[in-house]
């Protein structure tokens, strides 16, 4: 089946003046997915931005308003891509990750192309093929709130630099779950940025001085060492309900639900947990609702949790990231991630 993929415009900053006064209006305007070129100094290099891959994740465009309607000169060109936007236009405005009848957009780049959004993907990374930048910065969102981190396949020299331009603290992740991010080699660096929840007036300060430094580095790896101070996880785990499972969030057990996670879960976002720590209950069907997949697609639920009488427990200590308390964000993609304490540096 062949498919066209969305149209995507392809604009050059200097048209967009006079720029919409609100992102609201910036978005408005824009219509489809687009890529926006700022030129730099010095043109015969590029970096790319990547925004708005979820529609309800909105501080890497806010940040990339802010710095056009500054009129921000960067170092090198910018290529802005912002993505679902389509999504994002749906009232209210930045509150739906992705239409109903589409994919999440950042599970579709990798094979098979084969609908819609993947078409979109391929489009996508067809372009930064082509552009050949010297690396990519790609803006989320938090799925609840916590502080800013970076997420990256590869531990190097390169990635650690690029991260410390907007966090202190890298995830270093062998899941593969289609993600831009996925596509970094060694010598072509892509990073995740999640720079706390999108509600949060702090994420898109945090995008926008991240952004800021981005732009304005005139040599990305100069330096080519690790931060003074730099916190490192590896190999995280996804906690997930099995379909057709039932997931609320309360200061107690709701009886009739399968699991029942304490209401406070985003206050343990790169806490330290320590083993036989309650985050919740579980009903009549046990830990059994639950799934921990290894790289392998293993299971290893009863290696990090366990259930005493009703109640969830750790099992060994352990970070989080990524807790939302919000029931269809966690069914629609995981609980949190977590990180044993062994693999924390």
């Amino acid at each position: 089946m062949n498919l066209e993929p969305t149209a995507i415009s392809y604009l050059e900053a200097e048209s967009l003046n006079p720029l919409p006064q609100t992102p609201e209006d910036f978005l408005r305007d824009l219509k489809q997915p687009s890529w926006i070129v700022i030129k730099g100094r010095d043109s015969t290099r590029c970096r790319i931005l990547t925004t708005l891959l979820h529609g309800n994740e909105p501080s890497g465009f806010i940040a990339l308003h802010r710095c056009l309607s500054e009129g921000f000169i960067p170092e090198t060109d910018i290529h802005c891509l912002v993505a679902s936007v389509p999504a994002a236009l749906q009232e209210p405005f930045f509150s739906t990750r992705m239409l109903p009848t589409q994919r999440d957009l950042n599970r579709c780049f990798a094979p098979p192309f084969s609908d819609e959004q993947g078409q979109l993907a391929k489009e996508i990374l067809a372009h930064i093929k082509k552009l050949k930048p010297e690396a990519i910065i790609d803006i989320h969102n938090t799925s609840g709130d916590g502080p800013s981190f970076g997420v990256s396949t590869l531990s190097n020299p390169s990635h650690i630099t690029l991260t410390s331009l907007f966090s202190h603290r890298l995830v270093i992740t062998n899941i593969r779950l289609g993600a831009l991010m996925e596509i970094a080699t060694d010598h072509f660096p892509v990073v995740t940025i999640e720079v706390g929840g999108r509600q949060e007036p702090s994420s898109h300060e945090a995008a926008y001085q991240g952004l800021c430094r981005y732009m304005s580095t005139k040599h990305l790896y100069d330096t080519g060492t690790t931060p003074d101070v730099f916190e490192t996880l590896r190999h995280p785990l996804r906690l997930e309900i099995k379909e057709n499972r039932t997931l609320c969030y309360s200061e107690e057990q709701q009886s009739g639900i399968d699991v029942t996670i304490i209401a406070e879960i985003e206050k343990y976002n790169f806490g330290e947990i320590p083993a036989a720590k309650t985050l919740g209950w579980l009903g009549e069907l046990g830990i059994d609702v639950l799934t921990v997949k290894g790289a392998t697609n293993q299971e290893l639920i009863n290696e990090y949790f366990q259930c005493s009488g009703n109640n969830l427990q750790t099992k060994v200590p352990m970070k989080l990231f990524m807790a939302t308390p919000d029931p269809e964000l966690a069914i629609g993609d995981c609980l949190f991630y977590l990180v044993a304490m062994d693999n924390c540096i």
